[in-house]
């Protein structure tokens, strides 16, 4: 039942949870995620609201109601259905280490860049930057992970590839979503059982 309950969440929170949550964003001042921040640069008159994200909501509402105005709603729910678990499945197999070469380390860099993985998607690193939102560059991402920017990871990527090697550690070749990434995590994350959150088992 994870895929259909997993899907109706996210369904849920793009309707009406985002709502809520941005206006929760905007309007709390002790919150542990933004600490009052929109609160803050109202008072010193830099901002009225966070008009991009409010923007985006308007946007994907608008979006929806069309479909339905014009009977395209399963077209849409389609789409919304084949981008959620690309994106899901995406930033997941971004962020699990399967292939751990060396889990001791205490040095956070060095653990990211020997444990976490590039991936192609077309084969063209510009392309790949944007259709992976980001991600794909993601030795860079996790190294540098303030650099806010898709492009920036690919450009700098360069850069650590060279102290890499002159350091002596191992730069391995980017994994391919379709044939090596995708078949994995769907293999490991939903045709299992579903495991206990604590024991892992």
């Amino acid at each position: 039942f994870r895929i259909p309950a997993h899907t109706l969440h996210k369904l849920g929170h793009m309707t009406t949870g985002m709502l809520i949550r941005g206006y929760d964003f905007e309007t709390d001042s002790d919150n542990r995620e933004n600490q009052g921040v929109s609160l803050k640069l109202r008072k010193m008159g830099l901002s009225t609201c966070n008009w991009g994200f409010w923007m985006m909501q308007a946007l994907l509402r608008v979006e929806l109601v069309l479909a339905i105005y014009c009977g395209f709603f399963w077209s849409w729910l389609a789409q919304f259905v084949l981008s959620l678990w690309i994106n899901t499945l995406l930033v997941v197999s971004s962020h699990d280490f399967t292939q751990i070469i060396e889990p001791d380390t205490k040095d956070w860099a060095r653990f990211q860049l020997l444990n976490a993985h590039d991936m192609v998607i077309l084969g063209n690193p510009w392309i790949d930057c944007f259709l992976g939102a980001g991600l794909v560059q993601h030795r860079a991402h996790h190294i540098l992970p303030y650099q806010r920017s898709g492009w920036a990871n690919h450009y700098s990527e360069k850069f650590i590839e060279a102290a890499v090697k002159e350091a002596g550690l191992p730069w391995l070749p980017p994994k391919n979503l379709f044939t090596e990434i995708l078949p994995d995590i769907v293999n490991r994350q939903l045709l299992v059982p579903v495991c206990d959150p604590v024991s892992r088992k």
